[in-house]
């Protein structure tokens, strides 16, 4: 809904009728400043106030909003107006949104089912988190770039949802939306998929060390290169599961083990001898991370 327009024409409409804003006004029963904003398009009569100001003005609402979809909309609700059999369009509904209600906004947006992705986004921030997830999850085609532009309107758990419903997030839309998720739900969207190692250096800080180190492990290709990016924001521990379960070179555990506690390496440092020897153990950066007691537990179990 063009504010400026339909200001423009209110403004008009007084003037040839010989009024000043304090006239309209007081015959609408409003301030003269709420008036002047108007007709400046800094905001919109109440939905209520249309039929007053069409009947002061002498004109229709089709002809004060110039528009005759969104006249008829304004209507329907004014008269209520059952929209279960009678669904507008959902750009229309984004147009009337900024002059209704929030509760008459949600109760014709629920009847929609819509494709119109863009028109739907356009409107999200005039619907409850709620409201918009019951909507998206009876649409078909959600893609990536409507999900990063409602992301901000929503609640975790409901992104979520939604995320998961349009079975398609790739590497740049779960970067774009880590930010507004929960970390347990971001790491259900980032196990519901197979994504890149560069994504998991990208959302690591979004992420609480348990999750983190799921997403993690599920990633069967996590280099070391992402293992040494992503060590800074997991707790030893889980940085010790995630080698244990991987195949990460000496150069990569060295790199990593100024995150881990001295018992934890423990474990990483037995399994490094036994595979690599004592030698390879001791020129490494590891052992100087290293309590003494557990490194000579490490050399003795790893010599068995």
């Amino acid at each position: 809904m063009n504010m400026q327009a339909i200001g423009r024409k209110i403004s008009a409409l007084r003037k040839e009728r010989d009024m000043t804003q304090v006239d309209l006004a007081d015959k609408l029963g409003v301030t003269y400043q709420a008036v002047s904003s108007w007709e400046r398009g800094h905001s919109m009569p109440d939905i209520a106030k249309l039929p007053d100001i069409s009947q002061v003005l002498a004109v229709s609402i089709d002809t004060l909003l110039d528009n005759a979809k969104t006249a008829e909309l304004v209507k329907n609700v004014l008269t209520g107006q059952d929209f279960s059999q009678n669904v507008p369009d959902m750009a229309t509904l984004a147009e009337v949104a900024p002059i209704l209600k929030p509760s008459q906004v949600e109760s014709i947006a629920e009847n929609f089912s819509t494709s119109n992705m863009e028109a739907l986004a356009n409107m999200a921030h005039h619907l409850s988190s709620e409201k918009l997830k019951e909507i998206m999850l009876r649409c078909n085609g959600i893609n990536g770039n409507t999900l990063v532009q409602i992301a901000h309107h929503m609640e975790s758990e409901d992104l979520k949802e939604i995320a998961l419903h349009s079975g398609n997030i790739d590497d740049a839309t779960l970067i774009a939306i880590a930010p507004h998720l929960e970390s347990e739900d971001l790491k259900d969207i980032s196990l519901s998929g197979t994504f890149n190692t560069q994504t998991i250096s990208e959302i690591a800080h979004h992420m609480e060390s348990e999750d983190l180190k799921e997403f993690a492990i599920h990633n069967a290709n996590l280099s070391g290169e992402t293992l040494i990016n992503i060590a800074d924001h997991l707790d030893s521990e889980d940085l010790r599961d995630i080698i244990s379960k991987g195949s990460f070179s000496i150069e990569t555990i060295s790199e990593v083990s100024c995150h881990m506690d001295s018992d934890d390496l423990k474990d990483i440092a037995t399994k490094l001898i036994e595979a690599h020897g004592i030698k390879a153990f001791s020129d490494s950066e590891i052992v100087h991370h290293m309590d003494e007691d557990d490194i000579a537990d490490a050399i003795i179990n790893g010599m068995k």
